[in-house]
């Protein structure tokens, strides 16, 4: 997979930059970091990520933008 499925991208804008606070918890309200759209609650997405491979497979999440490895 090298790509991601839509369920992280921003409905509004179409980017991946999450605005992840620091004490994030899985009830935490996520926003795109670009336009300040709702994506989702970190829970799901962060279920989301991790199950299209996450930290461990071809995408990274870094300072909340979702990156693909080289």
């Amino acid at each position: 997979m090298e790509r991601l499925d839509h369920k992280l991208d921003c409905k509004a804008c179409g980017t991946i930059y999450l605005d992840i606070p620091d004490d994030v918890r899985n009830v935490t309200p996520i926003h795109c970091s670009s336009c300040g759209q709702f994506i989702g609650y970190w829970g799901e997405l962060n279920r989301d990520f991790d199950g299209q491979g996450g930290q461990d497979g071809v995408f990274e999440l870094k300072d909340g933008q979702i990156l693909r490895k080289a």
